[in-house]
């Protein structure tokens, strides 16, 4: 079970990481990149999951 202050990693659509490793993509060192690119290219629910996480 997950502490109150540890993060749950959302699962993002692979489309939206098209052109990285998607596997190894750190959230919280690309914190910035992977803000940008969810909100360009997700859909509600990915950008409700994104801002949940940060």
């Amino acid at each position: 079970m997950k502490g109150i202050n540890e993060k749950v990693k959302q699962v993002f659509d692979k489309r939206i990481f098209w052109d990285v490793n998607f596997e190894n993509l750190d959230y919280d060192k690309k914190y910035k990149f992977v803000i940008e690119r969810v909100f360009e290219r997700g859909d509600v629910p990915d950008i409700r999951n994104c801002r949940r996480y940060y």
